[in-house]
């Protein structure tokens, strides 16, 4: 039940801007402030969600360090924390969110004014868009003190996947703009894209370092050979460069 509740709550965050952007005629520029909007309060949303979470399950993954004994130090006597998930979670999302903007403000201003930001479609879209993002939230937060690290890590990660898509496309729209004066393809763009994270971070996924099923299904398409290619990339990468592994589920005493 709590899947089908946020899928249809990831729906209803995709499916408004792309109705109001091919259906209602919202403009190029609203679309895009709209969507800086959600990313921001989003972010927001989601270092709440990782606070909560360590508070309540003191959850070893939310320490950088893989050393239990030196999470916490003591300073004159006093104990000090380490640098958690929640730190670094803000400080990408709230960096490449910032740089956005002043981008964003960029392509806002070379706009043609059938593609300016129309204010009213705007504050209906933040309206909409903010309560859906809170319903999101209000939902998590049931049964959160039960639930595991890893729950919270793909949380996070799939926020800053919006995050980096939104910068991507930004630079994409300047050069677009730029070049070819077309921001909407663009745009479209990172409808499709964003859309497909959204239900992506949905979709079940191994704890266990292999790619989930559904990329593998994916890369079957291509062929076996294919396949096993890309689920030996896949465990060769996350052992690499993964930051989650079943040891973040030990719970441990935090000054």
């Amino acid at each position: 039940m709590y899947q089908l509740v946020r899928i249809a709550q990831l729906i209803g965050l995709n499916a408004l801007p792309g109705f109001g952007f091919l259906a209602l005629h919202w403009t190029g520029g609203t679309i895009l402030a709209l969507y800086w909007i959600e990313n921001l309060v989003g972010s927001l949303l989601v270092a709440a969600r990782i606070d909560l979470h360590r508070r309540l399950t003191h959850k070893r993954g939310h320490y950088t360090s893989r050393d239990i004994k030196a999470v916490t130090v003591t300073i004159d006597g006093h104990p000090k924390k380490l640098k958690t998930l929640l730190a670094s979670f803000l400080v990408t999302s709230i960096v490449f969110t910032l740089a956005e903007g002043i981008f964003l403000l960029l392509i806002l201003s070379k706009l043609p004014a059938a593609d300016a930001v129309d204010f009213d479609s705007l504050r209906f879209g933040v309206r909409a868009v903010t309560a859906l993002l809170a319903a999101g939230f209000l939902l998590d937060l049931i049964g959160i003190r039960d639930r595991p690290f890893f729950w919270i890590h793909r949380i996070a990660n799939a926020m800053l996947s919006r995050v980096l898509v939104l910068f991507f496309v930004v630079f994409i729209g300047v050069g677009a703009l730029v070049f070819f004066d077309a921001p909407r393809p663009a745009l479209l763009v990172f409808i499709a894209l964003k859309t497909l994270i959204d239900i992506a971070s949905e979709l079940p996924e191994s704890q266990t370092g292999e790619a989930p099923q559904w990329q593998l299904a994916i890369a079957g398409l291509f062929g076996p050979q294919k396949k096993a290619k890309f689920a030996a990339y896949a465990r060769d990468a996350n052992r690499e460069y993964g930051t989650y592994s079943p040891e973040d589920e030990q719970q441990m005493g935090v000054a």
